[in-house]
């Protein structure tokens, strides 16, 4: 049992490690300027959620304020966002995505739907108890990741 678990523990080492590098490239998404994965991201983020202020998007996202405003500011320079009076409130601004940024979003989408596209096959293909057993494993890893915080 214990050569298992080393060799699942190994395999999963491995699989996240493969991720993490991958998810560390800057990319162009449609549009001339490379974008970080935190930039692509905080994309997403304003694209998902219109109208959201910084402190709601970093409430969404699990980051500071701080952390929101400087990754806008990075993109307000690349031209992908924009800040605006607050419709509701004209004390605040709000971002939203410019013309470049609505691009950058969808491109970002397709690259999604490519990359994700087999996983989603092989899901397909799997037995509600077959998924059944992932979810339990991912619950358990979930729970195991959020002790160690």
């Amino acid at each position: 049992m214990e050569k298992r678990i080393i060799k699942l523990s190994r395999m999963l080492l491995r699989v996240f490690n493969k991720f993490a590098q991958n998810e560390k490239k800057p990319r162009r998404f449609g549009v001339d300027e490379l974008l970080h994965p935190s930039e692509i991201h905080m994309v997403m983020l304003i694209g998902d959620n219109p109208g959201g202020h910084g402190a709601e998007l970093a409430r969404i996202a699990g980051v500071t304020r701080g952390a929101v405003s400087q990754i806008i500011a990075k993109l307000e320079k690349k031209g992908i966002v924009e800040k605006i009076d607050d419709p509701e409130n004209g004390l605040k601004k709000v971002p939203i995505l410019t013309n470049k940024g609505k691009v950058a979003y969808y491109a970002h989408e397709q690259y999604h739907e490519e990359m994700d596209k087999g996983l989603y096959d092989y899901v397909a293909r799997l037995t509600d108890e077959q998924v059944a057993v992932i979810e339990n494993f991912l619950r358990g890893l979930e729970k195991m990741a959020d002790r160690r915080r």
